[in-house]
């Protein structure tokens, strides 16, 4: 089928709906166009652009005039279209504009998805193994963090795909100052323990590296971000300076996206700032990805089940975190990030786009995918606007920054409780974006339910104080707020009405929108959103109630002097 184009919509059609073109459709059409008619909205929100416009005809895919008397027969037979035969005799909707409707979900690089949540250490642990054990043709890994025990493992099965004459190339962090949580590299139960895990992790990250180069797979090291001439790879090729890696990269025959891309980083980062690439993908085969929040550490990916006394797991440093493995045409989207990206940094050139990265398309389910890569730039605390506001801050006042600009992933995530009817399900862990929080509040009394997992024990007092101040205003509004016990929570994902999901390596935080390089996905799909839902409902039983105290409270409408100063306007 050829791509769904918009202009489809404005032909003017017959107003009649016959029985002989239903009984054209493929069993595979007439099963994608039921569930994509059982969507909660009637179709899909339109939010390939941009959020849904809400309370206008463009948040939504079809149009009002095919859209509204299909809603009208759906709510007659109960809120649910069994078969096609609830469609026939439709007054008012015709043969064209079901068949519009029908060519549109034959973009299979937006419809036909599926998606399968794994959770927590043991079964995402599987999945990943799996998935890197079956990959026949390429393995393509963008991490922030590999690191541990199980960053060793993975070197060593990507190498043994390599010797088969499977391509691997990985991208991290593989310089810096980062903590992969290894734990069962140092042993966490001392005092000293930081200092030696810090010590050992980078000794274990270049174990790591080390192997894989040995055994022919490409790595790069995605720090810095900006200036790769700076880089010792690129000066040993006699690139010294911004002009000659501009000519480098145009020689090279990289995209002029790509090369704007890399300018604006550019022009944006400077130094001292912890500008990262946070995004976290594991493509394989052009097939199946495993997308989310879970790096390749210890800390993530484990194969004992989580101890009962959460002390245990905060010294084991391990954590609970999801992710899900994301079958069909989105995947040759995820392997542009990646060739964009990897070639800017000095890994070398390929086509995205050729037949070995990008098999053909078919559909896997009825998911509908949207995708949002976003890069540092686009939201801005200028110091112009936010003196004022520090000082304040500093001397007690509750302040809090003023941020400029638009960003992709944080604008959609600020309208989930717009979106959401009936209930809103979350699960992050770092709840600190003041403005996208009030915006919640906002909206939290008309929601009948909004449940929100947040973190019961932090990996930094710091962000645990500036994440806490906040609950006391949410509870107000209406937000119940419940602590995971068990361990430290690590998950960045939300369902509204058990069909939008919005999951990826986005934190709920200022500085994800401001320095990192993130990837979120939006989800529309009631098989994919009740299954989250059942996963986060299903995490409260590990859950204890946010009570916030007296030093919440007080947070919530004043600043500890200098302390808060400090990490609202510079950390987080």
């Amino acid at each position: 089928m050829t791509k769904y184009s918009p202009l489809a919509r404005r032909v003017d059609v017959p107003s009649t709906l016959t029985t002989d073109y239903l009984s054209t459709l493929s069993a595979q059409d007439e099963t994608a166009l039921l569930s994509y008619l059982n969507l909660p909205p009637l179709g899909a929100f339109d939010d390939q652009a941009g959020p849904p416009a809400l309370g206008s005809d463009a948040a939504y895919e079809i149009e009002a005039q095919t859209r509204l008397p299909l809603l009208a027969r759906r709510e007659a037979l109960g809120g649910r279209f069994a078969s096609l035969d609830d469609l026939r005799d439709l007054a008012n909707v015709s043969d064209a504009q079901i068949a519009t409707i029908v060519e549109r979900l034959g973009d299979l690089s937006r419809y036909g998805h599926s998606l399968r949540p794994v959770w927590g250490g043991p079964e995402s642990l599987h999945a990943l193994i799996e998935l890197l054990e079956n990959a026949e043709r390429y393995i393509h890994i963008s991490m922030y963090i590999i690191g541990g025990e199980i960053g060793m493992r993975v070197a060593r099965i990507l190498a043994e795909k390599r010797k088969a004459g499977v391509e691997v190339r990985v991208m991290f962090t593989a310089s810096g100052f980062v903590i992969s949580g290894s734990p069962s590299g140092t042993g966490l139960v001392s005092k000293l323990s930081f200092a030696r895990q810090q010590v050992s992790d980078r000794y274990l990250r270049a174990r790591i590296v080390q192997h894989m180069l040995d055994n022919d797979v490409e790595v790069v090291d995605t720090a810095p971000l900006a200036r790769h001439w700076k880089r010792q790879s690129f000066r040993e090729r006699g690139i010294r300076d911004a002009a000659s890696y501009y000519r480098w990269c145009r020689a090279e025959g990289l995209r002029e996206s790509w090369i704007a891309e890399q300018e604006a980083l550019d022009r944006v980062i400077t130094r001292g700032m912890p500008y990262v690439d946070h995004r976290k993908m594991v493509v394989v085969d052009g097939k199946r990805a495993l997308i989310g929040s879970m790096n390749i550490a210890d800390s993530y990916f484990y194969e004992n089940e989580l101890a009962e006394d959460p002390r245990v797991n905060v010294k084991r440093w391990q954590w609970h975190d999801n992710a899900a493995i994301l079958e069909g045409g989105a995947i040759a989207e995820l392997n542009h990030h990646f060739a964009c990206r990897w070639s800017l940094s000095g890994g070398g050139t390929f086509d995205p786009d050729d037949a070995l990265y990008q098999p053909p398309n078919e559909r896997r389910g009825e998911a509908i995918v949207t995708q949002v890569a976003s890069v540092p730039g686009l939201l801005e605390m200028p110091m112009r606007r936010n003196w004022s506001r520090l000082l304040l801050s500093m001397l007690g006042a509750d302040r809090r920054p003023l941020v400029e600009g638009s960003h992709p992933i944080r604008d959609r995530i600020i309208q989930l409780p717009e979106l959401a009817q009936q209930q809103l399900h979350v699960e992050h862990c770092y709840p600190s974006d003041a403005g996208l929080l009030e915006r919640w509040s906002e909206r939290l009394s008309k929601i009948p339910e909004f449940v929100m997992v947040v973190p019961k024990h932090y990996d930094t007092v710091l962000m645990g104080l500036e994440c806490d101040r906040f609950f006391p205003d949410m509870q107000a509004a209406g937000a119940r707020l419940y602590g995971f016990n068990q361990a430290i929570v690590h998950s960045k994902i939300a369902v509204a009405d058990s069909f939008y999901v919005a999951t990826g390596s986005y934190n709920l935080t200022v500085r994800s929108a401001r320095m990192d390089l993130e990837l979120q996905f939006f989800v529309q799909d009631s098989t994919f959103g009740n299954a989250v839902r059942e996963r986060i409902c299903g995490d409260l039983a590990r859950c204890v109630p946010i009570e916030p105290t007296a030093i919440d409270r007080f947070r919530s409408r004043r600043s500890i002097p200098l302390l808060d100063a400090l990490i609202r306007f510079f950390l987080f």
